[in-house]
């Protein structure tokens, strides 16, 4: 084991520009990959909290609801009952989920108060202040002028939003974000891996008279392979940590240094754990990117 971990320093020592260059390489990649899992996990909770095939939400009028349709102040049961025969009856409309003013003021708690500013200001709010709201999917989700021209007339109706195109702009720039980080990281991946092998060959070329005269005394393939693959775990590790690194930075100036103040009204953001599991997740594909190409180019470079 010394032996082996005296030949490791050698190698650092030998290769240390590769070795730092290889480091940089894999972090970026890795942070530009930990990026699009963590965009794509955020781009997972928006659709769980709008709900992904929701494209119209129609609010029944509250207390101070400023619409024509809501002269009465807050719907009446008629009121009510007749936007709900509306929506049963239409045949644009596939069905509907009913939201409470209480599901709805937990659900704004949820959002705005992951903002200090705003959580004060839902604090002098309380579940009256909230409509009751009607979430309803379409058959055909391009159709909805049908029922909104309906229902928007309505008495008791307050508003009608659609959330296609409310979410619409949203979901198209996670998803252009998610896949431009996994193509660049894709792209360094791949220069990493050269970057590996190219180093496996040189190092090989230097210590070929070693590694002959280990043949001769019957080393075995293992035991010539192992300090090669310590120096790409290490390397991997080094950058997993890196990664990491930006990714808490990432996650403290920009998510919720940022995000969660601004624009914590348009959808919750995530969190500490999923940054977590992001970072546990780019840690176990370093080490099998490193593993996997240098035992395949050990094998290939050394003959063992």
């Amino acid at each position: 084991m010394r032996s082996t971990l005296s030949e490791l320093g050698q190698s650092l020592a030998r290769n240390k520009s590769m070795t730092i260059s290889l480091v940089v390489t894999m972090t970026v990649s890795l942070l530009l990959a930990a990026l699009g899992l963590l965009i794509l996990s955020q781009s997972d909770r928006t659709e769980k909290y709008f709900g992904d095939k929701l494209q119209l939400q129609v609010n029944l009028c509250t207390k101070n609801s400023p619409s024509q349709n809501c002269i009465g102040g807050v719907a009446s049961d008629e009121q009510r009952d007749a936007v709900k025969e509306a929506l049963a009856t239409n045949p644009e409309v596939k069905s509907y989920e009913v939201r409470t003013p209480t599901d709805n003021y937990e659900r704004a708690r949820a959002v705005y108060g992951q903002s200090d500013t705003n959580k004060k200001v839902l604090e002098t709010l309380s579940p009256d202040a909230f409509p009751e709201s009607y979430f309803v999917t379409l058959k055909d989700p391009q159709k909805f002028d049908g029922v909104v021209s309906q229902v928007s007339g309505m008495d008791g109706v307050g508003s009608v939003t659609s959330l296609k195109k409310l979410l619409g702009p949203l979901f198209s720039a996670l998803d252009k974000l998610q896949y431009g980080a996994f193509a660049v990281a894709a792209l360094l991946l791949v220069a990493a891996v050269l970057q590996v092998s190219t180093t496996i060959r040189m190092t090989a070329y230097a210590r070929r008279r070693e590694i002959g005269i280990m043949r001769l005394v019957g080393a075995s393939s293992w035991h010539i392979q192992l300090p090669f693959i310590l120096e790409s775990m290490l390397a991997a590790l080094i950058s997993a940590a890196l990664a990491a690194a930006g990714l808490a930075a990432f996650m403290y100036f920009v998510v919720y240094g940022y995000l969660r103040d601004t624009l914590g009204n348009v959808t919750t953001w995530v969190g500490w754990s999923e940054a977590a599991q992001v970072a546990g997740v780019t840690t176990i594909f370093a080490l099998l990117l490193a593993l996997l190409p240098t035992l395949l180019l050990t094998r290939k470079y050394l003959d063992v």
